[in-house]
């Protein structure tokens, strides 16, 4: 999966191995670097993928909280978006025979973060 970024700043998923002119790349962080962690903890389970952000978990304030958490499997992408006070975290249903591949989160802060699978 590859993740774009508009001059407006909006994020936009895309499932695609080509190019989007007018838009830049985004690539997702895959190492802890910060005192806030950020790469989803991740266990898949009885075809459910749960996904929490951190190792220990984000805040959620209104200045600082993530926005959303993306599953990406062999058949597409679920997404789940979160608001400032809910627990940063998300469960994805996997239909019969769906492999999950990568959970994607974005911090309001920090940018996008991956869990490869």
């Amino acid at each position: 999966m590859k993740i774009y970024e508009s001059a407006n700043k909006k994020l936009l998923l895309a499932l695609t191995t080509e190019s989007v002119e007018g838009i830049q790349e985004i690539k997702a962080n895959d190492t802890e670097a910060a005192v806030e962690k950020h790469i989803p903890e991740v266990t898949v389970e009885n075809g459910k993928v749960h996904a929490i952000v951190g190792s220990t978990v984000h805040p959620m304030m209104e200045a600082h909280f993530i926005q959303w958490i993306a599953l990406e499997t062999d058949k597409g992408v679920q997404i789940r978006y979160l608001h400032p006070e809910m627990s940063p975290e998300a469960t994805f249903v996997l239909s019969d025979g769906e492999t999950p591949k990568a959970v994607y989160e974005f911090c309001n802060l920090h940018g996008v973060w991956k869990k490869e699978l």
